[in-house]
């Protein structure tokens, strides 16, 4: 049994959906503070932990609105792979990182002003120990090798639309990282996620750009991963 196309594709984008309804409208509101109950402001977004202080909050990001994401959603949302070598490709569609982080801090942002649905990118900070973050990256990558004909999500029981995947070069930022695509047939429209996966430490990075309604493919901003290189304390420059 299928899940028809285009509730697939939108199941898939569950954590975005959420991105882009919690970000707000407002035309002029750059700072990510909404106006309505239980708006989200630079106050309330948590900084307990050294990684929650490193994490984006409005005002990080001109132009973009910023807001907590859902780490516990996430946690709950299983998605499996049809085949066991994209499982890691499986969780990042589910919003949760590489396996072993010890703390994981999720942000959402949306250009200021769109009309919603629109675009959106998801900011996941996720801390590790020991050589746990160079795991993490490495699972990925071997994930996108082996994962290039591509797998079919597998979500309550159900198997969705094809997921195509596709390495894009990477930025060569911080001490390692790589960049892919992964492809949705859902509606017809070929549109494609964006992932961004780069290294600093024992910190592992997750950008994932991406627009709601399928019409289109979103790339994440460069500007976008400045913010969080610098919250960091890591270069912005590419390495050599």
């Amino acid at each position: 049994m299928h899940i028809p196309q285009k509730i697939a594709g939108f199941a898939l984008l569950a954590p975005l959906l959420l991105v882009t309804a919690c970000s707000g409208s407002s035309g002029g509101d750059t700072a990510g503070a909404s106006k309505g109950p239980g708006a989200t402001t630079p106050a309330a977004l948590p900084a307990r932990t050294a990684l929650e202080r490193t994490a984006l909050v409005p005002g990080d990001v001109p132009g973009f609105t910023v807001t907590a994401g859902d780490a516990a959603g996430a946690a709950a949302d299983a998605t499996a792979a049809d085949k066991r070598a994209c499982q890691p490709l499986a969780d990042l569609l589910s919003g949760r990182p590489p396996a072993g982080a010890k703390e994981t801090v999720p942000r959402v942002l949306a250009p200021a002003g769109q009309k919603m649905p629109g675009a959106g990118v998801t900011v996941t900070l996720s801390a590790y120990g020991g050589g746990g973050a160079q795991k993490a990256v490495t699972a990925l990558r071997t994930a996108v090798h082996a994962c290039a004909a591509g797998f079919k999500p597998v979500i309550g029981g159900v198997t969705g639309v094809p997921v195509a995947v596709a390495p894009r070069p990477a930025l060569k930022l911080g001490d390692d990282d790589l960049r892919f695509a992964l492809g949705f047939a859902a509606g017809g429209s070929g549109a494609r996620q964006d992932f961004v996966v780069i290294r600093t430490g024992s910190t592992v990075s997750i950008f994932r750009g991406a627009d709601v309604t399928l019409a289109k493919s979103y790339d994440v901003p460069p500007a976008v991963v400045t913010a969080q290189l610098k919250k960091l304390g890591a270069p912005v420059t590419k390495r050599r």
